[in-house]
């Protein structure tokens, strides 16, 4: 839902660069404005490193208004916070997280030009504008740095995402919890409850697939205990 937006960029490094940073955080959609530098050009594709598929699924726009005309909201960066228009008070990129989490909608963070950024106009067209709080004697970061600054506190929000288990690692999981209660069931009041309730628990929990190895992987080791120890006395609940 996150569309990246660079207004006429001047060197095919930073763009190459952009590309990179967007593919280390998950973001693929990105639309440049009347580049100044060509974005499938040498320097471009080798500066971008693995994130060539970036560069080559990229749209070229001629205007702001055009490259962002599908989104709901549109966000403007800058680097410097003094001068900015003053109905848009800039925000930081932790709170424009903050903010977008309530919404969900399709949004293009726009950044601008390497020498002089966004004009004062193409601020205007924007709904927010995000400024990172860098030091006031070198405030203005390389547009690359900006971009995966700006992109990791949208994808942080999100935490590191999790596989889920499959339909099958959890069966294995319910099906060798059941047998781990059938062995105790004579001591127990009433064990399908107890084996309905760690299904509910295991389909309520949405368990992660490392989660589930990691359960199974325990149960497994108590069974293997208790087939070893046969005619031993069983393990009370």
């Amino acid at each position: 839902m996150i569309r990246v937006v660079l207004v006429e960029p001047e060197h095919g490094m930073n763009i190459g660069a952009c590309a990179r940073a967007m593919k280390n955080f998950g973001f693929t959609d990105l639309m440049i404005v009347n580049p100044k530098a060509d974005h499938l050009g040498r320097d471009a594709m080798m500066y971008s490193k693995h994130a060539r598929e970036v560069l080559t699924g990229a749209k070229v726009a001629g205007t702001l208004s055009a490259a962002t005309a599908d989104c709901d909201f549109v966000i403007g960066t800058t680097g410097i916070a003094r001068g900015v228009d003053t109905l848009k008070e800039p925000i930081t990129p932790r709170q424009l997280s903050a903010r977008l989490r309530k919404r969900r909608a399709k949004c293009a963070v726009v950044f601008g030009r390497e020498g002089t950024g966004l004009s004062g106009d193409e601020i205007k067209e924007c709904d927010f504008v995000v400024s990172i709080p860098t030091s006031k004697k070198y405030p203005v970061m390389n547009l690359s740095h900006a971009l995966a600054v700006i992109l990791y506190e949208l994808r942080a929000e999100g935490g590191f995402p999790r596989q889920p288990a499959g339909a099958r690692e959890k069966e294995e999981l319910m099906r060798t919890f059941s047998e781990i209660t059938d062995r105790v069931a004579g001591s127990m009041r009433n064990p399908e409850k107890s084996k309905l309730a760690f299904r509910r628990v295991i389909g309520r929990s949405l368990a992660s697939e490392i989660e589930v190895s990691a359960l199974l992987c325990v149960m497994k080791k108590i069974m293997k205990k208790w087939k070893k120890a046969v005619g031993g006395p069983k393990l009370r609940a």
